[in-house]
Parts: C-alpha cells; structure tokens; sequence
C-alpha cells in the first residue's frame, strides 16, 4: 500500500469518525426513536432514557474509535516513506 492511499484512506475514516461524534445526539435521538416505535411506541419514560443515552454513546464511541485508529494510521503512513515498516 503506498503512502498517498494509505494517506488519503486514513483522512477519509477519520472524516467519517469526526462526522459520527458530531451527528452522535440527533443519530441516537433517531435510533432510540426508532426502538421505541418498534415496541408498539409506549415505553417507560426512564427505561427510554437509557436507550437513548445509550444510542447516543455508542455513536460516539464509534466515532471516536475510528478517529483515533485513523489519526494514528495517518501519523504513521506520514512517519513512514512507503506506508509500511522497512
């Protein structure tokens, strides 16, 4: 793999990790959303809580997992001439 595709594959994952921690709320907003019209759309309002705050990290922890892979694997294809170690 040479270093501008290694590069440029690295940048566009990162994007995709900064765009999920961005759009974390209003995606998990819908996602909880979606859970409770699929239980007939009547649920406890506390256990509804929970799957919203619980939608809304797993997005961002998703985001914030392939920022940092994608960080560190830009870094490291910038570090190394070829993408690879010598």
């Amino acid at each position: 793999m040479n270093r501008n595709f290694a590069s440029i594959l690295a940048l566009v994952v990162l994007a995709g990790g900064l765009l999920l921690m961005i759009n974390s709320v209003g995606w998990g907003s819908q996602a909880a959303n979606n859970y409770l019209l699929s239980q007939g759309g009547g649920m406890d309002s506390g256990r509804f809580m929970i799957v919203l705050q619980e939608s809304i990290q797993t997005y961002r922890w998703v985001g914030v997992v392939l920022s940092f892979l994608s960080g560190f694997g830009f870094l490291r294809s910038m570090e190394n001439g070829s993408g690879t170690r010598p």
